[in-house]
């Protein structure tokens, strides 16, 4: 069946007892639906907002279409296959762990109290945060455990990068120098101590503090940035002289 409904205030969208949680940001719009008995589509303006299992039975269709639903024709996203790519949506933790396939697997503590959509495209797993990715890391599942993900569904398309750069923090060292993603950039020993902002595109290191722009660079790592906070400073050491 194909029918529309329009968000309530509350952000989260009820359909014969189904609930569909589509945020207060998105109250007052008007949303479209895919539904059979396996899988529902939301779409608003063509564009898909989110993939999730049906609850509706026979009976629910057949009174979706007498309340004026009509039939449909084809899912925004075709059936997958054995071994196509899978995406759940899923709740980070307070320690930055996600649950999939009956264990906890790290994907970063700043994602922590955020629902994300986990794509999982064979050796990779990637989080999206409505279409956008935050970040791509190995798969730690088998293709079994891949099959056995409790409301896993067809992947959609593939996500886009996100269109600003990342900004992460790092505390000068005292040979004035930061680390990120494991390449090392030289801010000078004046800054040691301080606190530093790197934008971090895919080529390029920026380094500022405050609005002073210290340094840029090329970037010639690939690795996944996986700290976005500056360490707290150490405590100063103690020699055995001064014991």
């Amino acid at each position: 069946m194909e029918f529309t409904r329009v968000v309530p205030a509350s952000g989260n969208l009820a359909v014969c007892g189904q609930q569909f949680w589509l945020g207060p940001d998105r109250a007052g719009t008007t949303t479209s639906f895919w539904a059979d008995t396996t899988v529902v589509h939301l779409l608003t303006n063509g564009a898909r907002l989110k993939t999730v299992p049906s609850r509706l039975t026979v009976a629910h269709l057949h009174r979706l279409l007498d309340e004026g639903a009509r039939p449909a024709g084809p899912p925004p996203i075709p059936v997958g296959r054995p071994g196509d790519p899978v995406e759940v949506d899923q709740l980070v933790n307070g320690i930055g762990l996600v649950s999939l396939a009956c264990r906890q697997h790290p994907v970063g503590y700043h994602f922590a109290g955020r629902r994300l959509t986990m794509r999982l495209d064979h050796s990779l797993l990637q989080l999206i945060d409505d279409g956008v990715l935050l970040r791509s890391l190995p798969n730690p599942l088998t293709p079994a455990e891949v099959a056995r993900i409790r409301d896993a569904r067809p992947a959609g398309p593939a996500p886009q990068p996100a269109p600003e750069p990342v900004r992460v923090e790092r505390r000068v060292s005292s040979r004035g120098a930061i680390v990120v993603a494991g390449q090392r950039i030289h801010v000078g020993m004046v800054h040691a101590g301080r606190t530093a902002t790197v934008e971090a595109a895919d080529r390029t290191f920026r380094v500022y503090e405050g609005d002073e722009r210290l340094t840029e660079i090329a970037r010639t790592t690939t690795t996944v940035i996986a700290r976005f906070k500056a360490r707290k400073p150490e405590p100063p050491r103690t020699t055995r002289s001064q014991r």
